[in-house]
């Protein structure tokens, strides 16, 4: 049975934002969750509303910002202590109350952990906030595959190749995508810069790193 989630959370000087997601959290979580963030050392905003809460962070170098966010992730699955993992993000907005036990209860029609489970939300059918098994992670050797650059489009397409993955519109959570309003944060990530430095990044990256991910999965079953 898979009792708790690990929201995963990179986040960078966005104290607005962080603060609304966690209050958000704090509101609607029942207990069956806990929040992991990873923050750059040379961020100081976000410290000061993590530690008074108590939540764990892992702190690390900013490495390549953005295109770096899969190492940042994979830190992140490191640090876990949930049986599930979900991608988060310092613009979600959690609006369900027991959405943890809702989600809970959905993966666990999936005992053998091989699902992708997705939330109502903006842009849904990418799965912003992919929720999968710890232990399907394990198997792959990575939460995010080293070389991909969106995660959560990865983890959809891996678990759809079983015909497992799900969107619970029951579990609702508010996506205030910095891109409707960007800030500095979001400018300097410059997220479609992976097309100047993979320019058929789909066909050479994402896609044989999918296969590889289906292939580690089948080999441990």
């Amino acid at each position: 049975m898979f009792e708790k989630i690990s929201v995963l959370v990179p986040t960078r000087r966005r104290p607005v934002r962080l603060a609304t997601m966690l209050e958000s959290y704090e509101a609607t979580s029942y207990g069956a969750s806990e929040l992991v963030f990873r923050i750059d050392d040379d961020d100081e905003l976000s410290p000061p509303l993590l530690e008074t809460r108590g939540y764990q962070v892992v702190v690390g170098k900013r490495l390549g910002g953005y295109a770096s966010m899969a190492t940042f992730f994979n830190e992140l699955y490191e640090a876990s202590t949930g049986d599930l993992l979900m991608c988060g993000n310092d613009d979600m907005i959690f609006k369900t109350q027991g959405w943890d036990d809702l989600i809970l209860a959905a993966a666990n029609d999936f005992p053998d952990g091989l699902f992708c489970l997705g939330t109502k939300t903006h842009n849904e059918t990418h799965y912003p906030f992919a929720v999968v098994a710890k232990v399907a992670a394990d198997r792959m050797g990575f939460f995010w595959h080293p070389r991909i650059a969106w995660g959560d489009v990865f983890l959809r397409d891996v678990m759809a190749a079983f015909g497992r993955t799900q969107i619970l519109h029951h579990v609702e959570i508010a996506h205030d995508w910095v891109g409707f309003a960007p800030d500095q944060t979001f400018n300097e990530a410059n997220q479609n810069d992976i097309y100047r430095r993979e320019p058929n990044y789909w066909d050479r990256v994402h896609w044989p790193a999918v296969a590889e991910a289906v292939a580690s999965l089948l080999r441990a079953a």
